[in-house]
């Protein structure tokens, strides 16, 4: 998709158009057809391969626009069977890591026709017969909710631990859990894990990375201080935080209102947080060779 609607007044949006001025709109561009909300890929070069700039969205389906197969990284870990009874999930934040990324250089490539490959639908398999396992990561929970946003109703304990062992959650996942579009004042209380879509990433001028999950000035966000934006950069070895636009996040923290009512998530460590990127798997034929390493594992 390379023209999504402008949102604050229903214009055109081309790729050009979004590179030349992102701030006017990062979290304000909709799928022209569905509306739903879109985020500006750019284009990159590699050895394998050459790709113009274009837009993301988690399309409806059937949606005519959706042009490109946008898919979630391959998981690392087995996908939970959500009705195995007396289960449990045990997670040490002391132990999370993070691994390569793959780096592509931008290329500021633009074009004026769409791709003519139509995106199948996505179904992957959920469950498995040998239950849940102890040892769990954030990644590997925020893999069984991408697959099953209702994975953890069957009464599943969760236990969550860090530095040395202090507990940070304890009692079952579906009471200490949190889609992002659910915050509200009810999430202040404690800490929760939060989980959902990013649409959009962007640091200010006094160094706050800002995780935005629409519209930046109304809509939920997380915020990460300048040490913590510095930290999460380096330990994901990102080029640019626009490499995880349109990414899903899960991050155990605490919910907070600025003045204006928007509400901000906040963690103490990037080891609260985890990601799994989306990826332009495939175009056209020419990609196929190359779609391995586009579907690249990090976890933090």
């Amino acid at each position: 998709m390379i023209k999504a609607k402008f949102r604050d007044n229903g214009s055109e949006c081309s790729t050009e158009d979004y590179a030349q001025n992102p701030d006017k709109y990062r979290g304000l561009i909709d799928c022209i057809e569905c509306s739903q909300k879109a985020w500006f890929i750019k284009g990159f070069e590699t050895e394998k391969m050459s790709r113009m700039a274009c837009f993301g969205a988690r399309h409806l389906d059937g949606c005519n626009a959706s042009t490109v197969d946008l898919k979630s990284e391959a998981t690392d870990e087995n996908i939970d069977d959500p009705n195995s009874p007396g289960s449990s999930l045990y997670v040490n934040l002391d132990k999370s890591a993070t691994s390569n990324i793959y780096v592509s250089q931008d290329n500021d490539k633009h074009g004026d026709e769409e791709s003519t490959r139509p995106s199948p639908a996505i179904k992957n398999p959920l469950g498995n017969s040998s239950g849940y396992p102890l040892n769990k990561s954030l990644r590997g929970i925020l893999t069984n909710l991408i697959r099953n946003p209702n994975y953890g109703e069957n009464g599943l304990e969760i236990k969550i631990v860090s530095n040395g062992g202090r507990t940070i959650i304890d009692g079952k996942l579906k009471d200490n859990i949190v889609n992002i579009k659910h915050v509200s004042k009810d999430h202040m209380r404690q800490e929760y894990i939060f989980w959902g879509p990013i649409n959009n990433l962007n640091i200010d001028k006094k160094g706050v990375l800002w995780l935005n999950y629409g519209d930046y000035r109304t809509e939920p966000s997380i915020r990460l201080n300048p040490e913590l934006s510095q930290e999460l950069i380096k330990n994901f070895r990102l080029k640019d935080v626009s490499e995880l636009d349109g990414s899903d996040f899960i991050i155990v923290g605490h919910l907070g209102y600025s003045s204006a009512g928007k509400a901000i998530i906040s963690t103490s460590f990037t080891k609260y947080i985890s990601f799994r990127k989306m990826n332009i798997s495939k175009i056209d034929d020419h990609l196929k060779s190359s779609s391995k390493k586009e579907a690249v594992l990090f976890d933090n």
